[in-house]
């Protein structure tokens, strides 16, 4: 399988908003992927989306709980009626959890 050339894709990056996810997002933006990013915080979001947008590359934001089987499949079917789809997407938000396998819910 051939990957689209990254200036063509629409990259979709959980955890978005800083860190990691955040470097991620503007080294894709700079080279000219269509990034969304998605966080918990809109404030948040929003400035770290700012200076990518500044820069004149392009990143739409959303908000979502990784932690949340509903926010998720929320944020998908967004990122489908905004951009007509992804073709990669980064889950690089973190849920963490200490207990029994048997007894961490969903």
């Amino acid at each position: 399988m051939k990957l689209k050339p990254l200036d063509q894709q629409t990259i979709v990056i959980t955890g978005g908003s800083s860190g990691i996810g955040l470097a991620t997002a503007r080294l894709a933006a700079e080279r000219g992927a269509n990034v969304v990013i998605i966080a918990r915080n809109a404030d948040g979001l929003e400035a770290a989306a700012a200076p990518i947008r500044a820069e004149g590359w392009r990143c739409d934001t959303m908000v979502a709980d990784v932690g949340s089987r509903e926010d998720v499949a929320a944020a998908v079917e967004e990122v489908i009626g905004r951009h007509g789809g992804f073709d990669t997407f980064v889950s690089n938000a973190g849920v963490g959890a200490y207990a029994l396998l048997e007894e961490i819910p969903d």
